[in-house]
């Protein structure tokens, strides 16, 4: 077998599944830049349990960032102790001392990063807050197994602990995730400081802003002075705005988020992104559905009443056109009403999931299982039988996924299945379905979002799935 020196494909843990190499090479930076700082935590806190593997010798991956002449390029890449017998192994990549001798060439440390180390601790010794500060001394652990050197710690009583690395030279990704890791179990507030910020960003620069969600922290002349001035570390602050940086703004440790533990940021930069992603494919739907329930498709005045909606959905995935005309020919039935009463049907799961209630836009059932009555109902029609993978997906990804253990349910799921070629991924229905609710279908999004904490309520992982639902 010829030799093939690039991953075609990888295999990630749920939800996220398989992400081929042109999908990866396909995604916006913010996106893989993302997938990569993950799979590097996961390296660090449990290397024995892989976020990503090699679809083929199953040998865990990451990313690696190929400098090109338009820039840095995803790709999939084998850690140094995988099996070279895999048709895709690129051979061995520097181990991390390795690569750290031959950046450094043995001297890690220049003037110019000790003074930004001896300054910055100078300003928090000012800081009348402050109980304890150190410079590249040996931080005892309270929890992990060994403690770290960072280049600055302050302990400023009520207000926290905080570690800061001052970063001229490029990062290692690995060192990143190790750090964050480390420093959030022993309840210390990481924030990452550069000097300037280049024109080009280097990728391990770029790892760093990833984590502190789009957000970049400056010690340049104008937060020394504002430090010294207002008697406390003060950093000028970048915010990534469409691939570029707005304005800077001087910023104080306690303007910033960090809440969640993984890093310190002002402003996060990719969740409302993500966010409004998911609220634009919704958008035409929700005021319609909300002038009124149950709808009649197949009515002329209700059809034309979500013609906005269609056209939307339309928009986006564009193959329902086509499916809509394939659906008559075989049918002799118009697609749209069908299309719209399916999509009602998710909704209604949605929002049974956001109000605790089982509440439907279609048929006319009102009780307290009102969702699983008009599932039953809907499932057991020669139309939709089809859809039985569809909506038992949409439901174990909500807060309703307690109707999945219904017994008259999954007997319905169970016959529908048995006597219907069930819609699968990448089927326009599917795909539609994907782009109004991402936060289920969506593996990759979905994922993301549970990892900033951002993911829904409605949407909301199971986090214990072998436990039965109320």
């Amino acid at each position: 077998m010829q030799r093939q020196r690039t991953i075609q494909s990888a295999i990630f843990e749920a939800p996220r599944g398989e992400v081929t190499i042109n999908a990866l090479m396909a995604m916006e930076p913010a996106a893989w830049e993302h997938l990569r700082g993950e799979i590097n935590l996961r390296r660090s806190s449990a290397p024995d349990r892989p976020l990503a593997r090699c679809l083929i010798c199953k040998s865990p991956v990451y990313i690696k960032a190929q400098a090109t002449a338009a820039g840095n390029v995803p790709l999939f890449a084998h850690y140094a102790d995988a099996e070279p017998d895999c048709p895709w192994y690129q051979g061995k990549p520097l181990v991390p001392d390795d690569a750290r001798a031959a950046q450094y060439r043995g001297q890690q440390e220049c003037a110019r990063h000790r003074w930004m180390c001896d300054t910055i601790a100078d300003i928090f010794r000012a800081d009348p807050r402050a109980i304890k500060v150190t410079v590249d001394q040996y931080l005892k652990p309270a929890i992990e197994e060994r403690g770290r050197y960072p280049d600055v710690f302050a302990d400023l009583g009520n207000i926290g602990k905080f570690a800061v690395e001052v970063q001229l030279s490029k990062p290692f990704a690995f060192e990143i995730a190790a750090r964050h890791l480390h420093y959030r179990s022993e309840g210390v507030s990481l924030i990452w400081v550069f000097s300037d910020l280049a024109d080009e960003l280097p990728q391990g620069f770029r790892d760093v802003v990833r984590f502190q969600r789009g957000n970049a922290f400056l010690f340049d002349a104008v937060a020394h002075a504002a430090s010294l001035e207002r008697g406390g570390l003060v950093l000028s602050c970048y915010l990534e705005s469409d691939g570029g940086w707005l304005k800077p703004r001087l910023v104080a440790l306690t303007d910033l988020d960090r809440g969640n533990g993984r890093a310190m940021f002002l402003d996060d930069r990719r969740t409302k992104k993500l966010l409004d992603h998911c609220a634009a494919g919704r958008a035409k739907w929700l005021d319609i559905l909300e002038a009124g329930a149950p709808f009649d498709f197949e009515d002329a005045p209700i059809d034309n009443q979500f013609g906005p909606a269609w056209d939307s959905i339309r928009m986006f995935v564009p193959r329902l056109s086509g499916w809509k005309d394939a659906w008559y020919r075989k049918h002799l039935r118009r697609g749209r009403p069908h299309f719209l009463d399916l999509m009602a049907i998710l909704f209604s799961i949605q929002r049974s999931a956001e109000t605790g209630r089982e509440q439907v836009y279609v048929t006319r059932y009102k009780s307290d299982h009102a969702l699983l009555e008009m599932l039953n109902a809907r499932l057991s029609g020669e139309f939709y039988k089809r859809y039985a993978d569809l909506i038992e997906t949409m439901l174990a990804g909500t807060a309703a996924r307690h109707v999945l253990t219904r017994p008259s349910l999954q007997t319905a799921l169970g016959k529908a299945r048995a006597e219907a070629e069930q819609v699968a991924v990448g089927h326009p229905i599917w795909d539609a379905a994907e782009r109004l609710f991402p936060e289920v279908y969506d593996g990759l999004l979905r994922a993301e979002l549970a990892d900033l904490d951002q993911l829904p309520a409605w949407a909301a992982i199971d986090l214990n799935p072998d436990s039965e639902a109320a």
